[in-house]
């Protein structure tokens, strides 16, 4: 079975749903397909940075209004507590609007969905694309497993790679690299955690780091964060086998700042893993044309700085802006536009996460850094405000910002 699509998106998380939102809305016949049903949970730390609300609003079709009405929290800033004990708290400076949101991704993904569909959006859940379909060296559709086992071939204009951090279209595409520093998660929500007062919390050791936040009714999503190295070591069945999932709330209470705060009786949702990250696309276009990459697909943020969330609506946005235009053939030429755009938008938030990311695995140098943010609360709101998107990342990586933060 074959269909013609103008646009094939697949992947149906916040970086999919809103290029086939944009897509849809402006005329275009979109088919946005994902392999899980919805709502899913995801593990992520489930935070949208104060930018990402001004997107939200810039999409309509009443989406910032449906985040404002479920069950969310919000954040007004970030604190970090370094290896040594000391503790810096930074707060959102600038912008319309001093805080987050923070919500579950089950709740959050099923509003960009819907506001996909509403749109004229052709959604189909539960369809695993196998491979790509090529015509003349570039991408011309996908080729898609359903829930029921029926294989079929969609052929589009563009292919949109939303897929995530396995992406199967950058993998098509031969596009994956990989990067140090190499991390995993484990992510659960916890009810009742205590000492949660308004700000997202970063906990670093020696050995990773603990993030989290509320996301509504008294709910607390809560990431571990540990090297891959560390995690496959200590997980081999020869050595004793430790499990991660299992052993989740004997790995916080390591944490200084952490112990005694979790009641293990209260987990409200399974501990999820992802990972490892520092994984990227070399290019976010498809070399022979016909495909792009948005989200996680084409860079998977570290979630020390919060910033996927951001990345994948920003980078549907960008998207979006150059495809509709588009009339004739998709060529690598006519799609260079977006990958320059992108490089525009997130060249200083790519290097800004990477030092940080290199950083905590650094623990002499977070306590610096920590205990020097902890005596200049304006560098401290600096920082966080630029890993908010509230200012540009390139006020934080001037030498004599950077320079501040040491001495």
């Amino acid at each position: 079975m074959t269909h013609r699509w103008d646009a094939v998106i697949v992947g149906a998380g916040p970086a999919g749903a809103t290029t086939a939102l944009l897509l849809a809305r402006a005329g275009a016949s979109v088919l946005l397909v994902d392999r899980a049903r919805f709502p899913r949970d995801k593990a992520c730390s489930e935070y949208l940075s104060p930018a990402t609300t001004e997107i939200l609003d810039r999409l309509g079709g009443d989406v910032l209004a449906a985040v404002e009405s479920a069950a969310h929290a919000k954040l007004y800033g970030m604190k970090v507590v370094a290896p040594c004990g000391a503790a810096m708290c930074g707060r959102f400076r600038g912008g319309p609007r001093p805080y987050s949101f923070a919500l579950p991704r089950t709740t959050f993904d099923a509003i960009l969905l819907a506001a996909a569909a509403r749109a004229g959006a052709h959604v189909s859940e539960a369809t695993t694309v196998e491979n790509l379909v090529w015509e003349k060296g570039a991408v011309a559709g996908v080729v898609a497993r359903s829930g029921n086992g029926q294989r079929v071939t969609c052929n589009a204009r563009i292919v949109v790679g939303a897929d995530g951090l396995r992406s199967v279209v950058a993998r098509r595409l031969g596009l994956v690299r990989s990067s140090p520093p190499r991390r995993v998660a484990f992510t659960a929500h916890v009810a009742g955690v205590t000492g949660i007062d308004g700000v997202g919390e970063l906990h670093v050791s020696k050995r990773g780091y603990v993030g989290l936040g509320p996301v509504g009714g008294d709910i607390t999503t809560v990431a571990l964060v540990l090297p891959l190295a560390t995690v496959r070591k200590e997980s081999r069945t020869d050595r004793g086998g430790r499990d991660f999932r299992r052993n989740f709330f004997a790995e916080l209470e390591q944490f200084p700042g952490l112990a005694g705060r979790f009641d293990p009786r209260r987990l409200v949702r399974d501990v999820l893993a992802t990972g490892p990250f520092a994984q990227w696309s070399r290019t976010a276009v498809a070399p022979g044309g016909g495909a792009v990459l948005v989200g996680d697909a084409a860079d998977f943020f570290d979630p020390f700085t919060g910033q996927g969330i951001y990345a994948a609506l920003r980078g549907a946005e960008l998207a979006a802006e150059c495809l509709m235009p588009i009339r004739g053939p998709f060529a690598a030429a006519v799609l260079a536009p977006y990958a320059r755009a992108r490089r525009r938008e997130f060249a200083g938030k790519w290097l800004l996460e990477r030092l940080i990311g290199v950083g905590v695995g650094w623990p002499a140098l977070t306590d610096r850094v920590v205990r020097r943010l902890a005596r200049r609360p304006d560098l401290a709101d600096l920082l966080v405000s630029a890993t908010g998107n509230i200012i540009p990342a390139r006020r934080v990586l001037r030498a004599s910002v950077l320079a501040q933060f040491l001495w």
